[in-house]
């Protein structure tokens, strides 16, 4: 998926697609796709979703649960695979070679809002890689006033004005935002898939409007 971890033949990062069935309300289509990476459900810890800027360190002692609450996970532990669910929200995904350490985020737009990948790599080295998506892009995000205000320091480089409407770049913002606070721009890599876009491929929250929400699930763990 991401070109930057290609070196590290132990990291195994993931996601479904529709064709995998919806995730977060359907145990028996996140097992078998668990499954077919080789992979048990008792050994993947679970982020309750808040959309707040919530990060939790886990270990094995954590195997199998949920950590409610939670947008993001970061494990020091080589047994554990850390999964969360999104819709168009961004998966983002992080490996610290030097500290042996991984994490997953959540990357939603109230999460970045509240500096999310600031709690979440704060201890660790800034030689860090992160793969930011597949998740909604700017062709499709779009939004109004209350969510500008929000990112007023990156609207210059990530806000496109189209018919009369506003539209955000949440990538680049998530990836302006790690640039920030240290991370190398060549240590960090957008996917450019839009969960809008790829109607066949991918769930998307903000075109299917479900009753019931439908997601895919985004992994990271090793082998």
């Amino acid at each position: 998926m991401f070109k930057i971890f290609s070196k590290h033949l132990n990291i195994i990062i993931a996601i479904s697609e529709k064709k995998n069935g919806p995730m977060k309300f359907s145990p028996d289509n996140r097992e078998n796709f668990l499954r077919k990476l080789g992979i048990e459900d008792k050994l993947t810890v679970k982020a309750g979703l808040v959309h707040e800027n919530n990060v939790k360190v886990v270990s094995d002692e954590d195997a199998g649960k949920t950590i409610e609450k939670t947008d993001g996970l970061i494990t020091a532990d080589k047994s554990l695979f850390l999964t969360i669910t999104v819709a168009d929200c961004l998966p983002i995904f992080i490996f610290d070679s030097e500290k042996e350490i991984i994490g997953l985020i959540h990357g939603g737009w109230r999460g970045l809002a509240k500096n999310i990948l600031a709690e979440a790599v704060k201890n660790l080295s800034k030689d860090i890689l992160v793969g930011i998506g597949p998740g909604i892009s700017q062709c499709h995000f779009e939004v109004k006033q209350d969510v500008l205000r929000e990112f007023k320091p990156y609207l210059k480089d990530t806000l496109l004005k189209r018919d009369g409407k506003l539209f955000l770049d949440l990538k680049k913002i998530a990836k302006l935002q790690l640039i920030d606070i240290g991370i190398k721009p060549e240590n960090i890599e957008i996917s450019p898939e839009c969960t809008f876009c790829l109607q066949n491929k991918y769930f998307s929250f903000r075109r299917d409007k479900p009753q019931k929400l439908q997601t895919m699930l985004a992994l990271i763990g090793r082998k």
